[in-house]
C-alpha cells in the first residue's frame, strides 16, 4: 500500500481517535494510541471497528506525519484494487 504521504509501510504506527469538533493539530494532549506494527493494519483496523462516540481515527507514523480520516479512507480502498 502507498499512500499520498509516503510513510514507511513497515513502521510503527500509532492511531488515535479524536473527537470530529477537534483538530489535530489542537494544543490539547493526543488521547492514548493504539500501537500498531504496519501502516496497513493500522489502516485495516481504522476502517473496520466502529470507535464509541462517533469519535474519527487518525495515525501517526513513525517519522511523525498525520494521515487524517480521508486520507485513511483512500489508502483502504487503494489496498482492495
Amino acid at each position: 500500500m502507498t499512500t499520498n504521504m509516503d510513510a514507511p509501510r513497515h513502521a510503527p504506527v500509532k492511531l488515535q481517535y479524536w473527537s470530529a469538533s477537534h483538530s489535530v493539530t489542537a494544543p490539547e494532549t493526543w488521547p492514548e494510541p493504539l500501537e500498531f506494527d504496519t501502516l496497513e493494519d493500522a489502516v485495516v483496523f481504522a476502517m473496520t471497528q466502529a470507535p464509541a462516540n462517533r469519535e474519527l481515527a487518525w495515525l501517526r507514523t513513525a517519522d511523525g506525519r498525520v494521515l487524517k480520516p480521508d486520507q485513511i479512507r483512500r489508502a483502504f480502498e487503494m489496498r482492495r484494487t
